[in-house]
């Protein structure tokens, strides 16, 4: 999400130095606990979702274990367990309904040394959310196959839903978050993890190897803003319903790309039918439109493209217009170069 104005909202913008930096991180363990439901009712924060995750590979996984990540998948997944010595397989992620069933496309991936198994919800990149009857069935996995599911869970607030947690299906789910994608407050560097007491404390072991403590300045500024954060939220529901209102217009005109649910995270999965075409697609409107769109060899599958849908609805548009000519132009096969 674009970052919010918040002095502009009548929001607290701005903090102070405070002392007492563990009682700070604990408090608002607790309140994020609470807010979200997570077993035992608190969460380990981390600086963002990204060491979130680094963290629980960390502490979950063993050098020449193997983790089972998605496809097409967040980079990060796959690139963050190698750094502990952590082998990376791939499944094919279940987007459509009539698609094999997620825990069975797991099993039949796993391999000898599989320890783990990730998954997005919803998933990065299509927004296509994780079933409660597939979180079940992998559930059951889990448990027979002795597995660890670390479900990042950092989109989920955008789907509209009561806050909840997939953390509470048992003791064998390790779900990470963050305070950036949804509510736009990637500055403050916020994540978390949410888990079993055993797991938070085996994740506290490798978080005291990285940061250790969180910025102060950023904890006491997220204190000020719990109380708004229904508030934030709500402002980036409305910008999301407008966006992919106007995603789903270009959509319905006709497009080369494959037929998949409507996305329920701050991002879209645009699926070309043939190899390649979309990171050429991507090379292309970056070049000759100014446009950005992340290509899908950072996602594990060249086909695709990435379209951020969080960004205030007038620049959104602006930025559709251009996505528009370029896939107008490319179709033709035309390169035109775009006047400034």
């Amino acid at each position: 999400m674009d970052a919010p104005d918040l002095h502009a909202m009548g929001l607290p913008d701005r903090a102070v130095l405070p002392r007492a930096a563990h009682a700070l991180q604990a408090e608002l363990e607790r309140i994020f606990g609470h807010m979200w439901g997570t077993p035992g009712g608190r969460v380990l924060l981390t600086a963002g979702g990204s060491e979130a995750n680094a963290v629980v590979f960390g502490a979950l996984l063993e050098p020449g274990d193997e983790v089972l990540v998605e496809s097409p998948g967040y980079q990060p997944h796959r690139e963050a367990p190698r750094l502990f010595g952590v082998g990376v397989r791939r499944f094919e992620r279940t987007l459509v309904p009539e698609g094999p069933p997620l825990a069975a496309a797991v099993e039949e991936a796993l391999g000898p040394a599989t320890r783990a198994v990730v998954v997005t919800h919803p998933h990065n990149p299509s927004g296509v959310p994780l079933s409660p009857a597939a979180a079940r069935a992998l559930q059951e996995l889990a448990e027979r196959r002795r597995l660890w599911i670390l479900c990042d869970e950092i989109f989920r607030d955008a789907m509209g839903e009561p806050r909840a947690t997939y953390a509470t299906l048992g003791p064998r789910w390790v779900v990470t978050s963050s305070l950036t994608k949804v509510y736009g407050l990637g500055g403050l560097r916020l994540g978390w993890i949410a888990g079993s007491e055993e797991v938070l404390a085996r994740c506290a072991t490798v978080h005291h190897a990285l940061s250790a403590s969180l910025a102060l300045p950023s904890l006491a500024l997220a204190l000020d803003l719990v109380p708004h954060l229904d508030t934030l939220r709500e402002r980036s529901l409305r910008i999301l319903a407008a966006n992919r209102e106007r995603w789903g217009d270009l959509l319905r005109r006709g497009t080369p790309f494959a037929k998949l649910p409507p996305p329920r995270g701050t991002t879209a999965w645009a699926l070309w039918p043939d190899a390649g075409q979309g990171d050429a697609f991507a090379s292309f409107a970056s070049r000759h439109f100014d446009l950005a769109v992340a290509p899908g060899r950072f996602f594990s599958e060249p086909r695709g493209v990435r379209v951020g849908l969080g960004g205030e609805p007038a620049r959104f548009t602006a930025a559709l217009d251009a996505f528009d000519r370029a896939l107008t132009a490319f179709l033709a096969g035309e390169p035109v170069q775009e006047s400034t």
